[in-house]
């Protein structure tokens, strides 16, 4: 398992993917901090793939356990869990 910083998800993206952009503004537009990890990287990779992940399918969110994948998801997976 990845180890997470203290109460920051783990944001598996790809740093010019637009779709990813998408739930990177939404955790900056809300003030939540995330742990972003690019899959360009060897070691983002492996983790994500260790999780059951598919790199082509980016992004994906790791919090607490749970890998999420898809924009639609993991804004409302932050918007619930974060958002006050």
């Amino acid at each position: 398992m990845p180890e997470q910083t203290a109460g920051q998800p783990i944001l598996y993206y790809w740093g010019p993917c637009t779709t990813c952009a998408l739930s990177v503004k939404f955790a900056e537009d809300h003030g939540i901090q995330l742990d972003k990890r690019d899959v360009e990287q060897e070691v983002p990779y492996q983790e994500l793939l260790s999780l059951g992940g598919d790199a082509n399918k980016i992004p994906y969110l790791y919090d607490e356990g749970t890998l999420l994948q898809g924009v639609d998801a993991i804004n409302a997976y932050l918007q619930e869990k974060y958002v006050q």
